[in-house]
């Protein structure tokens, strides 16, 4: 799936180089890094991504709203949001859907098989 723009959002500067590195390698996708939910927000008014992949483990006290704000911009671009969490196994896919969000990765993730995931998760 060339030409495709994941946004990602991730505080963990060692996991977004990983992931970075995973998803533009072995996905062939462009990857436009960010490391909050507000700057997130702006760069999918600027950059209008095909997914977001965004880590819920954020320290921003404000998070659950910028999460809204990208649920919402989500909803309008149908843009599926992918959460990357340690707690994805918490939620079954009914009760993702349910919060707006298209699936979860787990961490610890394969570096060799999120792209694989992802274009699962999405239907790609």
């Amino acid at each position: 799936m060339p030409n495709k723009l994941i946004l990602l959002i991730e505080p963990e500067t060692s996991i977004r180089e990983v992931l970075y590195a995973c998803l533009s390698e072995f996905g062939g996708w462009r990857v436009t890094p960010v490391t909050s939910i507000r700057e997130g927000v702006d760069a999918c008014i600027a950059t209008r991504p095909d997914v977001i992949l965004l880590d819920t483990a954020t320290s921003e006290i404000d998070a659950l709203i910028f999460i809204e704000q990208l649920k919402q911009y989500s909803a309008t671009a149908s843009t599926p949001i992918l959460l990357i969490t340690a707690r994805a196994n918490w939620f079954t896919v009914k009760q993702l859907r349910e919060m707006g969000f298209a699936g979860a990765i787990t961490k610890p993730f394969n570096p060799s098989t999120v792209s694989t995931q992802i274009s699962r998760l999405v239907g790609w």
